[in-house]
């Protein structure tokens, strides 16, 4: 991936696309993405299902490995969540890649409310590939 690629990060897939996942911010191996939890995302209480903050933390910490540069695929080896608190709202996952090796690479993450509350935080492993090996 070329410095232009790395300059234009956004957020492809059709499923986060769906979701309303919208990319906020992205800069030294951190990248923030956001979504407004509606109706379709809440479960029996009104509150996010936890699929869905699964699914923003999962795609904020590949976007912060993509963000890498020299990335051309890459695959969720290893996903684990903890679920703090209940959210509603505005929901922003924080993600940070931690090491970014030959073959795996490793981030965190924290989703917040609107209101700054933590309300999940999450690490990752990731299987990559460089060079055009898929």
């Amino acid at each position: 991936m070329n410095q232009d690629e790395v300059r234009s990060l956004q957020i492809e897939s059709e499923f986060c696309l769906d979701q309303g996942f919208e990319l906020i911010s992205y800069g030294d191996g951190k990248v923030v993405i956001a979504c407004e939890v509606l109706p379709r995302h809440s479960n029996t209480r009104g509150n996010a299902h936890g699929g869905v903050l699964a699914a923003l933390l999962d795609t904020a910490m590949g976007l912060a490995v993509r963000h890498e540069g020299s990335v051309e695929n890459l695959g969720t080896a290893s996903l684990t969540v903890n679920y703090i608190r209940p959210a509603r709202g505005r929901i922003a996952a924080h993600a940070s890649l931690q090491r970014c090796g030959r073959t795996l690479a490793f981030c965190e993450a924290h989703a917040r409310t609107s209101s700054d509350e933590i309300v999940a935080t999450a690490s990752a492993v990731f299987s990559i590939a460089r060079d055009g090996r898929k």
